[in-house]
């Protein structure tokens, strides 16, 4: 069964997002605990005139971003959402 218990986690996830060039915002985000550390999905906001490669490559970068500021997430799957 999940919970819905980590709106700092979230809020953290969130406020980091923005800074990325590119990420508008996020809709969605689930976080789930395992173990000591944290897996999750999230839904990055982006144009929606971008390539599916440069989508591919913003995610990645986001999701690089957040696991240097917050290590405790050890797996995060990013869909991108067009605005």
């Amino acid at each position: 069964m999940d919970e819905h218990l980590y709106d700092d986690l979230i809020g953290d996830m969130r406020s980091i997002s923005i800074t990325v060039d590119g990420i508008k915002g996020t809709e969605k985000c689930f976080v789930r605990k395992a173990g000591m550390k944290y897996l999750v999905e999230l839904h990055a906001i982006v144009n929606g005139k971008i390539t599916v490669e440069e989508g591919h490559f913003l995610a990645h970068k986001l999701q690089e971003k957040i696991q240097d500021k917050l290590p405790e997430i050890a797996h995060m799957t990013i869909h991108i959402e067009p605005d």
